[in-house]
């Protein structure tokens, strides 16, 4: 392939080891562009990762579409689960209660939110019958199962009578009186998340209906897709066959503030890594102006044999270029390297009780790596044209008068 002529003279330019100062500032040039691009598909492959991460752990504790009915009893829900069944995306269905309550064991209080289920419901749902780590799965009347870290806190262990407090009470001729029941501690799990186990106590919808006395109501009927990826389509879908009072939400709706804020950090740190791109893209301008000056002679006597100006522009601008092209594929070489190693060996730990996963995964999306490429591409571009520019502006007669 028969190169172009003001190609030909633009690689002989950046190649040349005459100078040692120009070669260093290039080799300067390509480290730096390298190490921005590089920088930027880690740091975004973190945020990716961490994103993963934190979504593969809340969709083992949380449902992946929930209904609930605004301001009335929700008691009606068999008519409406045969219209949810119609959709192709539904596996399983489950109504529950979800509701505050309070635990306590002699002078040992805590917060808790009560979850009453179907047990063997249950099952393709939470799978909670997976997550004992302590005692059994049994869910009978009377009998709770509560979270690893409430238990700590509690000093509770299997076996041990607890009381459980309704906070709204029952009307007496003495007032409001807190309801009371003892339970059975049968089983201790682990969920995975600090925040559930902490408050975790999972009991029988029939004796939770009965104790917060709910009757044959319920919260809200929770939803498994086959995808919980598509859980903003299934709820369009269900949003129009379902009208006010009842509501949808997705996964995705709550926790919507907590991903709100990881794309936004997300956002920032793209626009802070780049600025190793635009700082590198200073030493490439830097860098043609100086062998613009270097090469006034060279330049003076192409004038004069016929090239343009911009002929001229081309050479120089034609340098930034090859220099954004070789330190982009050269950073996105190693960023993907770094990330490689990272995720396959698990290089980053994690406290799960603070960040909610044990380690950091990274994750590469070919749609950023590509934006990561164009973007240093684009302003190694737009650094080198000002001083291309000015190069092709020497007058010839200007410079050869003393020659």
């Amino acid at each position: 392939m028969k190169l172009p002529l003001y190609l030909k003279i633009s690689l002989r330019y950046l190649l040349s080891i005459k100078s040692n100062l120009l070669s260093f500032m290039t080799v300067v040039s390509i480290v730096g562009v390298m190490l921005g691009v590089a920088a930027l598909i880690v740091t975004l492959s973190v945020m990716n990762g961490f994103m993963f991460g934190l979504k593969s752990k809340l969709l083992q504790t949380t449902p992946h579409i929930m209904i609930l009915k605004a301001d009335e009893k929700f008691d009606d829900y068999n008519q409406l689960i045969q219209k949810i069944k119609q959709n192709p995306q539904v596996l399983d269905y489950q109504p529950f209660i979800y509701t505050q309550g309070i635990l306590s064991k002699d002078s040992k209080v805590s917060a808790v939110y009560v979850r009453g289920v179907d047990p063997e419901k249950d099952k393709n749902f939470l799978a909670l019958d997976k997550r004992i780590i302590l005692g059994n799965y049994d869910l009978s009347d009377e009998c709770v199962i509560i979270g690893k870290d409430l238990a700590i806190m509690l000093g509770i262990t299997v076996g041990d009578q607890v009381n459980l407090m309704s906070p709204v009470g029952r009307k007496t001729p003495l007032g409001f009186l807190p309801k009371i029941k003892p339970v059975k501690v049968c089983g201790i799990a682990d969920l995975g998340i600090y925040e559930y186990n902490a408050s975790f106590v999972a009991t029988n919808l029939s004796f939770a209906q009965n104790f917060f006395d709910m009757g044959d109501s319920i919260t809200a009927i929770q939803l498994k897709l086959k995808d919980p990826f598509k859980a903003e389509a299934v709820k369009s879908d269900i949003e129009k066959v379902l009208e006010f009072p009842y509501i949808v939400k997705s996964w995705m709706d709550m926790n919507k503030s907590l991903f709100q804020a990881l794309e936004l950090e997300k956002f920032a740190m793209f626009l802070v890594i780049t600025l190793i791109v635009v700082v590198a893209s200073f030493n490439i301008a830097s860098l043609i102006s100086t062998k613009s000056r270097e090469k006034r002679k060279e330049i003076a006597i192409l004038r004069t044999l016929g090239a343009d100006r911009s002929f001229i522009t081309k050479i120089f601008l034609f340098q930034g270029i090859l220099i954004g092209v070789v330190g982009s594929i050269l950073g996105t070489a190693l960023g993907l390297l770094i990330v490689y190693l990272g995720d396959t060996y698990h290089l980053i730990k994690l406290n799960p009780e603070v960040y909610l996963i044990e380690y950091l995964p990274l994750r590469i999306s070919l749609l950023e790596v590509l934006v990561i490429f164009l973007s240093s591409m684009v302003i190694c571009f737009v650094s080198s044209v000002f001083p291309a520019v000015n190069a092709s502006k020497e007058s010839p007669a200007e410079v050869l008068r003393y020659e």
